[in-house]
């Protein structure tokens, strides 16, 4: 689900901020005028009472309940500060927050410290970000620093919305890594912004050209690898232009996103536009020791789908990334070897030990394919599998 802009100012949880602060307002002035309700003794005309600290309050509560933003922020500080009333930072904070979505800058500050240090609320980074991100909004350059430093060091994970978007873009444009990374992920998945294949590739080669990131050079094979396949129909086609006029056919290639429907004896070409470049791209971040790349180009050469078919190699690449504790693909190997896919002849002691390492990283499954695979084994194989399992734990420091 994309989140809403906090520029907006029709945010869901300012809303229910906005909701509780009205509930609050509507309680306390009642609360306040029964406390004071004691009938007051007679003075002397001439001399005028001086307001005392419920009725300072109660005027306080008055005004924020008509509105008033500058009242609702006083009123806010006087309940974190036991000003005129006694300590309550929960209503402390919900004045607060219905203060800045009526545009108090310094409330939205407040707010984003309350959720950042738990004042009023159990702590929460994310619902804080967004404070701070409503406070930069307002115009405040400090709060925009500090929100876009938490998003940089990944304390908070959304984009906020079309302003955000324009900073963290400008922060890219400088060339700074993990704005590019954080742009072009949010892109890629749509997380905050309208997905763009195109636009986060873009952002993921300037990120190789400019660092030689290897997290990159991953995801845009990945992306690259997973383009669809087109096809054509070169009966259809016609190279030379006036035989095209004159036959009522396309000149040069047509490209299908789709395998057309027809029943005639026609010959189909397809394509698959990120085969050489992805699997390229793939085997770059593979080498460096990227365990995601690794088990990805393992499962696509021995899927023979991606890439074509080559089980040895695959095997390889999925060895390396179980080496690096990888549970799916420790799962892949073990069922590879339980099946003798890719090895020399089934080997079901090897698909024991992937099927253990994989049940102990939790992997959904492992655990009863394990115990499956153990019927079939001697007693004198299970005892050489539970060693192979404490070496390889043993060099992993586990």
């Amino acid at each position: 689900m994309r989140p809403r802009s906090l520029g907006s100012g029709k945010l869901d949880p300012m809303r229910t901020a906005a909701f509780v602060a009205a509930l609050l307002a509507f309680g306390m002035p009642l609360a306040s005028l029964a406390e004071t309700a004691k009938p007051a003794k007679a003075k002397p005309p001439a001399k005028v009472a001086k307001p005392t600290a419920e009725s300072r309050l109660a005027t306080l509560i008055a005004a924020a309940s008509r509105g008033e933003g500058d009242a609702q922020f006083q009123l806010a500080r006087a309940y974190r500060d036991g000003t005129d009333t006694k300590v309550d930072t929960r209503a402390a904070l919900a004045w607060f927050e219905l203060a800045a979505v009526n545009g108090h800058v310094q409330a939205a500050i407040e707010a984003a410290k309350a959720h950042q240090n738990g004042h009023g609320v159990k702590a929460d980074p994310g619902a804080a970000g967004q404070w701070w991100y409503h406070a930069a909004v307002l115009g405040d350059t400090a709060a925009r620093d500090l929100w876009l430093s938490q998003l940089l060091s990944g304390k908070i994970t959304s984009l906020g919305g079309d302003r955000g978007l324009e900073w963290i873009t400008e922060k890219a444009q400088g060339g700074n890594l993990k704005a590019i990374m954080i742009l072009a992920e949010a892109l890629e998945n749509g997380t905050g912004i309208a997905p763009s294949m195109a636009a986060a590739e873009s952002w993921y080669r300037l990120a190789i050209q400019l660092h030689g990131d290897t997290e990159a050079e991953f995801r845009l094979g990945r992306m690259e690898l997973s383009r669809p396949a087109a096809w054509r129909v070169p009966s259809d086609e016609e190279w030379v232009r006036k035989e095209a006029d004159r036959k009522g056919l396309p000149y040069g290639a047509v490209w299908f996103t789709a395998k057309p429907a027809t029943n005639d004896d026609k010959v189909f070409y397809q394509l698959r536009p990120g085969i050489v470049e992805g699997g390229r791209r793939l085997d770059i971040a593979a080498r460096r020791g990227h365990a995601e790349a690794q088990y990805t180009l393992g499962m696509a050469l021995t899927g023979g789908i991606e890439l074509p078919l080559d089980m040895v190699a695959g095997i390889i690449w999925l060895e390396a990334a179980a080496a690096q504790g990888h549970p799916e693909a420790m799962m892949a190997l073990a069922g590879y070897a339980a099946k003798g896919q890719g090895f020399f002849a089934k080997d079901p002691v090897r698909a024991y030990v992937m099927y253990d390492l994989a049940a102990t990283s939790g992997e959904e499954g492992a655990s009863a394919a394990r115990e499956a695979v153990a019927k079939s084994l001697t007693q004198r194989q299970i005892n050489r599998a539970k060693l192979l399992i404490q070496e390889f734990r043993d060099s992993q420091g586990l």
